[in-house]
Formats: structure tokens, sequence, C-alpha cells
């Protein structure tokens, strides 16, 4: 005989012919399959909930009866049923007895709920959502304030039992990441839960689970934070409990540990063996011996370091797989920090910042610089130190494509084992970031040694992970977010660290530097000891290892700046690196070379090349302008002119790209003949070497073409800024381009004299001899002392991460829909009682 429709589930039903189902099942049947449960009022619904959360919570059984109902169904005739179960749950969540059953079976129903019903897809998510959840309009304020009051008394409540607040907790995390900036996430900000999860953490009962109320804190401060100032992250910057701090600081270690070995166990690169010691010096020798630019200043290659294998001329290119490093069998590692263990498993890849993350199989060529294939000719070879007027006259132009130039197949990123790394555990990242870049008391902490701990200090650790993660960042959309909030996490890290990241580290070795692609960093490094120096490769591998016709040139331009930072705080200090110099400058070279093979691709994908260029420009006028402060040596000092004089042409075709064309004559209307692009277009005839202007004449003689767009300076005013109609987005760099100019220039008769001297072709003059030449006019070099190379302001205050800006809001937005399905991939393991 069947069952009324209101009958208790409490009550058993008997059915003929069959085992007849639990009593759960029947009541979850009956809400999935009548949408008039309700509508006649035999019995109180109130009642009829209250005996449905006496029962345990079935997982499947729930599941099962919320899948054979479609979005259409849970706005439309199920609305109702839906609606009722999720305001009664939040009745007993709110009123029940701290102890009592009904109150954990509310919980663990609410939980698979909420993912389900939030991560549907509606015609407008964020009103489908809250009309599916509170049945209408006018319940909405008083069930959802309900529903964020109940959370917060129930983690306040230490009476409540352990177990039911630490759920309480991860349902918290799953509706705020169901929702990601939806308008459910408003009522989380109208009650504040700062005070409430600050207490959770501080509580020695409850801060096993710092973890979860750390990352729920920072997906709230995220809330529409690039719109409004939003609570949370005003509660941050005020934020004092140094207990609370250091907590949080040491499970933000240990996830960065962990997230680290996760890659190692892809591909242990730990330098153990007599073979990766000799592989090491191959690719070194290679990267040494090789020129690096086609169509560079005709000098021979840099020499290799004494002791060095020769390697003859090494033209030979040998291609790059995704990883180089041995396959492991190991376990994936695990972290307990949350009263359970949280599996550190490659997460899937996600493309939310980017609709494609394929990567091409990069090309290492002969010097050990790591690129695509280039699917454009070089340049021409211009040799710019010329003996006839004539023969520099010439302005170089942009490679265009050919038929005979095909590019590689690129492998499928979801081949690489490395495709779903970094872990899902690194969103802590997210809140780790906003307490970095608000908080003054927080980063001293994370500087600040312990002597309780027996761990690296987290910026070491820090240091060590990005180095993984911006090696691999080309392997997803996903990984791009995380590697680019790296260098972000990096740059405060720098900026905050004033007179902390000079003093040697104490792990012995110096800090761990990913080596798991070619051509690897050296084995040991004595200066790698130095964290400023272990962050300058840091940025060496993201800059060799992530060269794509997708360039991301955001986090590029984020790189750069980064070293550039580096390069200031080195400055200020006083601190010259004894280090490996050159193979920052060839990274940061290659990727110029890069630039401008690909300046069509990158130009048609970003409206922020142009940044990119110029960052580039003043990141190397940097270098040169303080070389003296810098570097070790003079011998230092040269091999960073000489790296320049080298790349001329390449640095002269980038900054024909931002619309500064090649320096003008300084006597108008000279007689030289103008010359034409292939469209046609004609600009001022280009200035012989010999005859570039001096830094006196420099700005009285610059000239563009008329269909450019002009400079508006000062003659008078060697800083000045200088703009042009449009957007003037290079033009920050005119001054650094003419430094770089100036050194060509002055470097020239000096080279000049000494291959008349020894009566030698370009190629037949010993590269040690040409050093020494500039080793020896060092000090007759004149350079500009930019605006654009003065102390850069703070970075969490610019436009590019924390204010306004598109690009500034797509990194937020993208980084906060990713931290959300990362933690919705986290709790998806979690069961009653872990």
């Amino acid at each position: 005989m069947a069952s009324p429709p209101l009958a208790s589930p409490l009550k058993q039903v008997n059915t003929q012919g069959k085992a007849p189902p639990s009593k759960l099942e029947h009541s979850w049947h009956q809400l999935a399959h009548n949408p008039l449960l309700f509508t006649q009022l035999q019995r109180d619904p109130r009642r009829w909930f209250a005996d449905l959360f006496c029962l345990k919570p079935s997982l499947n059984v729930q599941q099962s009866a919320l899948d054979r109902l479609s979005p259409a169904d849970l706005a439309g005739p199920y609305q109702h049923n839906v609606s009722l179960l999720f305001s009664n749950a939040v009745d007993v969540l709110k009123s029940a007895p701290p102890a009592d059953v009904t109150r954990s079976n509310a919980i663990e129903t609410l939980i698979p709920f909420c993912r389900n019903v939030l991560g549907r897809e509606y015609p407008d998510q964020s009103e489908d959502v809250l009309s599916v959840l509170a049945g209408s309009v006018e319940r909405r304020d008083q069930v959802f304030t309900d529903f964020v009051s109940a959370i917060d008394l129930t983690l306040q409540d230490s009476q409540v039992p352990l177990p039911v607040r630490h759920r309480t907790l991860q349902l918290a995390l799953v509706v705020v990441a169901s929702v990601n900036q939806g308008a459910l996430g408003a009522f989380f900000l109208r009650r504040d839960l700062f005070s409430t999860l600050v207490s959770f953490i501080a509580d020695r009962e409850t801060q096993h689970f710092t973890f979860e109320a750390t990352l729920l804190l920072g997906l709230l401060a995220n809330y529409h934070k690039a719109e409004s100032r939003n609570p949370y992250g005003v509660r941050i910057e005020d934020f004092v409990e140094e207990g609370v701090m250091e907590r949080i600081i040491d499970v933000a270690s240990t996830v960065c540990l962990r997230a680290r070995d996760a890659y190692v166990a892809l591909a242990d690169d730990t330098p153990a063996s007599f073979a990766a010691s000799l592989s090491s010096l191959v690719w070194s020798t290679l990267r040494l011996g090789g020129g690096l630019f086609s169509g560079g200043l005709a000098l021979p290659p840099p020499p290799p370091p004494p002791g060095a294998a020769t390697s003859g001329k090494g033209k030979e290119k040998a291609v790059e797989g995704e990883d180089d490093g041995e396959q492991v069998d190991r376990p994936v590692p695990s972290l307990a920090i949350n009263g359970s263990e949280l599996e550190l498993s490659p997460a899937p890849a996600q493309s939310a910042f980017s609709a494609d993350s394929s990567t091409p199989a990069a090309v290492t060529s002969s010097n050990g610089e790591s690129s695509t294939p280039v699917t454009s000719p070089p340049l021409s070879p211009r040799a710019a130190l010329t003996r006839t007027a004539s023969s520099s006259s010439s302005t170089p132009t942009t490679p265009t494509r050919t038929s005979a130039s095909r590019p590689r197949s690129p492998r499928p990123a979801d081949e690489s084992p490395f495709a779903a790394l970094p872990p899902e555990p690194l969103v802590l990242l997210v809140p780790f970031f906003e307490l970095l870049n608000s908080n003054k008391t927080f980063c001293t902490l994370v500087f600040a040694s312990r002597a309780d701990s027996s761990s690296p200090p987290l910026s070491e650790t820090l240091i060590s992970l990005t180095s993984y993660v911006v090696c691999h960042a080309a392997g997803s959309a996903r990984a791009r977010l995380y590697a680019r909030l790296c260098l972000v996490v990096c740059m405060i890290l720098v900026e905050e660290g004033e007179g902390k990241l000079c003093a040697r580290t104490k792990v012995d070795g110096g800090i761990r530097l990913c080596r798991q692609r070619n051509p690897m960093l050296p084995q040991r490094d004595d200066a790698r000891a130095v964290p400023l120096s272990a962050m300058i490769d840091s940025v060496v591998v993201f800059l060799r290892h992530n060269l794509h016709k997708r360039l991301d040139v955001e986090t590029y331009a984020i790189a750069l700046r980064l070293l550039q930072r580096i390069f200031q705080q080195l400055k200020a200090e006083k601190v010259r690196l004894a280090r490996d110099w050159v193979i920052v400058w060839r990274a940061m070279l290659s990727l110029a070379s890069f630039v401008v093979s690909h300046s069509l691709e990158l130009r048609s994908a970003s409206v922020h090349l142009d940044t990119l260029i110029s960052q580039l420009f003043v990141t190397l006028s940097y270098a040169t302008y303080w070389a003296a402060q810098l570097l070790p040596s003079p011998a230092a000092q040269a091999e960073l002119f000489y790296e320049i004089l080298h790349a001329d042409a390449t640095l002269s075709a980038l900054s024909d790209l931002l619309g500064i064309s090649s320096i003008a004559s300084p006597v108008i209307g000279s007689g030289n003949s103008a010359s034409t692009t292939p469209t046609g277009t004609t600009f001022p005839p280009a200035l012989t070497r010999r005859e570039t202007p001096t830094r006196a004449t420099f700005f009285a003689s610059l000239q563009v073409s008329p269909s450019r767009p002009s400079l508006s300076r000062s003659p008078s005013s060697s800083t000045s800024t200088t703009t042009r109609s449009g957007s003037g987005a290079g033009f920050v760099a005119t001054e650094c381009i003419s430094n770089l100019r100036s050194i060509v220039t002055f470097f020239s008769g000096p080279i000049d004299e000494l291959r008349r001297a020894k009566k030698a072709r370009d190629d037949e003059v010993d590269p040690d001899e040409i050093i020494r030449v500039i080793r020896h006019h060092l000090g007759g070099v004149e350079l500009i002392e930019s605006a654009a190379m003065g102390d850069l302001p703070r970075y969490g205050a610019a436009a590019a991460v924390g204010g306004g800006g598109g690009s500034s809001r797509s990194f937020i937005e993208a980084l906060g829909a990713v931290a959300c399905r990362d933690t919705l991939e986290l709790m998806k393991g979690e069961r009653p009682g872990a």
C-alpha cells in the first residue's frame, strides 16, 4: 500500500514484489519526482524536513536524486521543493542544540546540495541561483542572512563538536567558491566573518584547519576586489595578531615545499651523478660558444669561461623536449594541515585566462637560449661598425613569413606531465598575496627568523617554488596565472625585504632552483646562496622557457620589471653579486630577438606589446647606466656592453616596433636618400654609426617619419617626458634606447681600430681582445639618466595588479576563477568526519 504524499520520512514504506527502498531513498525520491509535494498542506513541511534531517545522509542517494533535475527544473516546477530544503536546513543549523545529530546531518546534506545546485548553468546565473535557493525575491534577504549567520555562529560556538565546526567551514568554502563573483557572495560581506576566522585559526582546538580558514578569508577578500574596496581587504590591512600570522606563514611554507616536491616527483632534477654534471657542462659550453643573434654586430661570440671545453662553432641545434628530467615513479606527496590529508595531485588543466594553452616544442640554439621554432627568417646581417657611410644607411625591417619556413608541430599541452601542475593547494598563495601586499606586520614576520623553526625562511622557499612554477608556466593557462602570481609575490618580497635578501642563506648549497628543462642552470652556484641572486636565476628560467607565439606579454613585462627592481635593490644596498651575469643579459636579448621575429603575431594577440618592449629597454638601460654599482668588476661590465654590441641590429629593429625610427641625421637635408618600406612609406635617411649624434645633440637631431606619431620634447631637457598621439606607451623608453645606441657609437671606433691594426675580418678578431678594448674605454661612455630608470613605485599599488586597467581586472578575475575551481577540487574528496 502506497504511503500518502506527505508521509514522514521516518515511516517505513512497503512495496510488493521488490525490496523496499530505504527511508532516505524514498524521501529524496519524493523531492525529485513530485513537484507538488508540499502544495497540499496535509502536514507542516517543517516537520517533514525535521524527520529528514534525523536520517543519516547518503551522498550517492542525494546525488542521484538531484542529477535527474535539470537547471530548468530547479528554477521551475521543483523550485519550491529545493528552496524549502535549503531554508529548513539553515533553520536546523541555526537553532538545533550544539551536539544534536540533526545539525551534523543538515550540514552533510547542504554541502553536496549547494555544490550541485550552485554548480549548474542558468540563463541568469547570479539571479537564478538566488531564486532557486530562496524561493522568491521577497525571501532572499532573510534566507541568506540567516544562512551566513548560522555559519558564523556555528564556527564561534565552542560547544559544537569539532567535526561539525570543521564541516561548517568547508560548507562556507564550497558556497563562496561555487558562486565566485555572484550576488550570493555579497551576503558574506554584510556579516563580517573576519574576526571569526581569525579566532578559528588562533584557537588551539581548531588551528589544524588554518589552511581552509585562510583560504576562505582570501576568497572573500577577492570578491569584487577590482571594482570596490572590499571590507575584508580593509580588515587585512589592520590585522595585528602575530600568532595567527605565524600560523599562516607555517602553513604557507608547508604548502610551498610540498608543491615544489610535486614537480620533483615528476622529474627529479637533483644533481646526483657524473652524467648529470657532464650534461650540464655540455649545455653550458654550447650556450657560451655560439652566436646568439643573427643580424647583430659583426662580432665573434664571447669566449667560454676558463676551463670550459670548446665546442667549435656550435651551429647545430638541439630540440628540447617538454621536460628533460628522469621520469620517477613516486607516490604523490600529501599535506596534512587541515586535520586530514590534502593530496597534492596534479590539478586538471584549466583555460581561464586564454582559450588556447598549447605550447610548441622549444628549440635550443647553440648558445643555449631556448625558444619555439622560428617561423620567420632571421634578420639580415647588419654591420653596425661599418667602414663606409653608405653601408649603414639602410633601415632594418621586420622579417616576413616565407613558405619555406614551417613551424614544428606543437606537442599538445596535456601530453606533458607538468601540464596539470601546480597542485591545487597552492591556491593558498591567493590569500598569502593579500596579506603580504597589504599588511606590514605580516611582511616583517615573513622575513623573521624563528628559533623554533627548522625549515628555511619562507622567502627562500617561495623563490625555490617560483623557479619550478615559472619553468613550466607555458603548460596551461592555469599555470600561467600561478606563474604571474609567483612573480608578483617575489616583487613584493624585494620591495619589503630591504637588507634581508642579500644575506647568505644557511641552506647547504644555496637555494634550490629548477633544472628540469634545457638549457639548465648550473648545478651549483655559490652566488645562489644569496636570495636576490637566486631570484634573478628564477627570472632567467622564466624568460628562457616560455617563449612561444602566444607569448604571455603582461607576465613577461612583470618579470622584466622584477629584474629592474632587483637591480635597484642591489644598487641601494651597495651589493655587487659575484655571479654569472652573462646568462641574464642573453635571456633578455633572446626575448628581444623573439619579439622582433614574431612581432606581427604578438601585436595581434596583445595590446600591451609596447609596454613589454619599453620595459625591456628600460631594464637593459638601467643595467648599463648603473653597471659600475651593480657588477662586481670591470670585466663583468665589459661583458654586458659586449652583449649589447652583439645584439645591436636586434635592438635597433626592436626600437622600430615602438614607432621610434632609426636615429636621423642631425644635418637636415643632408642629401642622403630616404629609405622606403615595402608598403611605400618613406622614412628619413638613417644615420651611419659614425655620425650618430652625441648626448648633447641627440634630442635636437632626433627625427621620425611624418607618417609616424610625432615626439614632443624640449631639446634642453634630457628627462622631460615624451608623448605622441595615440597610446604613447613605448616612448617612455626613448632615452633608454638612446643609451644603448650611444654604447654602439662609442665603442665602434676603438673596435674598428683594433681590426685595422690586426688587418683581420670581423670573425677573426679574438673576442677576448674586443672585451679588453671595451674594458679599457669604459670610463669614456656617457649615458643619459632617464626618469624611466628612476626608483620604481611600489608594485602592489600599480594598475597592473591592484587598481584599475583592463589587464589588471582580467588577471584578477581569471585568478579568482581558478582559485575557486581549485578550492572546489580540494573539497570534492572531503567526507564527513575528515
